[in-house]
């Protein structure tokens, strides 16, 4: 019998290896008994936003023939990423739930700190075109088409204050939203990832063991 709910947690920008914040998350989520795995998503090695969706459907379609549903997690730049495949496994047994992540490129010209192209380090020798891509690709194609039904299948974790994600970024219109009290894009990592673990896991478990 497969187990009830599996977790998959896409990682923010980085080489996507392990690090010690993703082991303290683990470990976290283990003294509950919930089974959340990493990624492991590299932002710079070059392979395209596509290249990385085709990924994570991948990593999806191998968990469910584990757990009868999976909860997507996007963690900043991993956001976009965990709606856009959603969207794209919608029939599926999935749900997702965006933590402190981009969802649009905001009104803000290139040379700005907190604009799209700044943050995806498109003016570096250290480019990740493909979080630049997921985000426009997001914001264009697979929020508009969202259904009022794969909304109730969404949510997002958003904290006080942020100086890496424009908090106007982060939102999706009719999609249930829970503030934690938090400041900064770390301390929206340390909320939503260990404090914010069981308004995670009560999503999940609501929507994919109902279906499952």
């Amino acid at each position: 019998m497969s187990e009830a709910v599996g977790f998959l947690y896409i990682n923010g920008l980085g080489d996507g290896k392990t690090t010690l914040k993703d082991r303290v998350v683990e470990r976290w989520w283990k003294r509950a008994g919930l089974d959340i795995r990493h990624s492991h998503t590299d932002w710079y090695n070059g392979t395209s936003f596509d290249e990385k969706l085709s990924e994570i459907e991948q990593q999806v379609d191998e968990m469910l023939r584990t757990f009868g549903g999976v909860a997507i997690i996007g963690s900043s730049a991993g956001g976009s990423l965990a709606v856009n495949a959603f969207h794209k496994l919608k029939d599926r047994n999935v749900c997702a739930v965006v933590t402190h992540g981009r969802l649009k490129a905001g009104d803000y010209p290139d040379s700005h700190r907190m604009s799209l192209h700044h943050r995806s380090h498109l003016d570096t020798k250290k480019p990740s075109q493909s979080f630049f891509d997921s985000v426009t690709y997001a914001e264009n194609q697979t929020i508009p088409a969202l259904s009022d039904q794969d909304k109730q299948r969404l949510l997002v974790l958003t904290q006080l204050t942020d100086l890496v994600v424009p908090m106007d970024c982060m939102g999706i219109q009719g999609v249930q939203e829970h503030r934690s009290i938090a400041f900064g894009h770390s301390g929206g990592f340390v909320a939503h990832l260990l404090a914010d673990r069981d308004i995670i896991a009560n999503f999940a478990r609501f929507n994919l063991e109902t279906n499952g």
